[in-house]
C-alpha cells in the first residue's frame, strides 16, 4: 500500500466515522475491543466476568469483579491501550496483505463475545448484523472489495482508537467526573483524572498514528 493510498483509506474512514447511522455502526467495534480488553485484564488478574454491555451512542461498559486493588486498576487502565494496541496490529496486518488471517480473526472476536459475554439486546443485534455483514462480504465479494473493506475497518479502529482517547482526555479536563475511565482511576489511585486522561490520550497517538506512520514508511 503506498502512503497516498493509505491517506485515502484513512480519509474515508474519517467521513465513515461521521455519517449518523453507517458511521456509528462502524464505530461500536472499537468500543467492543475496549470492553474487551477490561475483560482480558480482569481474567489475567483472577477476576470475573459478569458481562458486557454496548450502546448505540458507541459506549459500552464491563462488569467485572476483581480481587484486589491492583486487579481494579489494570482492569480500568486496560480498555483504551488494548483498543489502540489492537488497532496498530490491524494496521499491520493490512499493510501486510494478511487480509483472510484479519477476517478469521474479526469473525472469532464476534463470535466469542456474542457466546460469552454481550448481555443486552442492543450487543446482541450489533454483533449479528456486523457478523453477517462481514460473512457476506468474505464470502460473497471480490478478492478487491474484500480488501478494501478490511482497509476501511482497519482506518475506522486506529481514527477511533484516536478520537475516543480524545474525549475522555478532553473529558478528563472540563468534567473529570465524568471521564469514565479515568474518573475511575482517579477514584481507586487518587491520582489526578488528567493525568490518566493524558496517558490515554498519549498512548493512543503512539499506537493509532506513530506507529502505523513507521510501518508504513518502512
Amino acid at each position: 500500500m503506498t502512503i497516498s493510498q493509505a491517506v485515502l483509506f484513512i480519509g474515508a474512514a474519517v467521513l465513515l466515522t461521521c455519517v449518523p447511522v453507517a458511521g456509528k455502526y462502524f464505530r461500536v467495534l472499537n468500543t467492543l475491543l475496549h470492553e474487551i480488553g477490561h475483560v482480558l485484564a480482569s481474567l489475567l488478574f483472577g477476576g470475573g466476568i459478569h458481562h458486557v454491555r454496548l450502546f448505540w451512542d458507541t459506549s459500552g461498559v464491563a462488569y467485572t469483579s476483581n480481587a484486589n486493588r491492583l486487579a481494579v486498576i489494570v482492569t480500568s487502565l486496560a480498555g483504551y491501550p488494548f483498543a489502540s494496541a489492537i488497532a496498530c496490529l490491524v494496521a499491520w496486518a493490512s499493510l501486510n496483505g494478511y487480509t483472510e488471517w484479519l477476517y478469521y480473526g474479526l469473525f472469532m472476536i464476534l463470535a466469542i463475545s456474542l457466546v460469552l459475554w454481550i448481555r443486552n439486546w442492543f450487543g446482541f443485534f450489533w454483533l449479528v448484523a456486523f457478523f453477517a455483514g462481514t460473512a457476506a462480504v468474505y464470502m460473497y465479494a471480490s478478492g478487491t472489495i474484500q480488501q478494501t473493506y478490511m482497509h476501511v475497518i482497519t482506518g475506522v479502529l486506529l481514527v477511533e482508537s484516536v478520537r475516543s482517547s480524545w474525549v475522555i482526555f478532553y473529558l478528563s479536563l472540563v468534567s473529570p467526573q465524568k471521564a469514565g475511565d479515568a474518573a475511575a482511576l482517579k477514584r481507586t489511585t487518587g491520582i489526578s483524572s488528567r493525568f490518566w486522561g493524558l496517558l490515554f490520550f498519549v498512548q493512543a497517538l503512539y499506537f493509532g498514528i506513530y506507529l502505523p506512520g513507521k510501518l508504513l514508511a518502512g
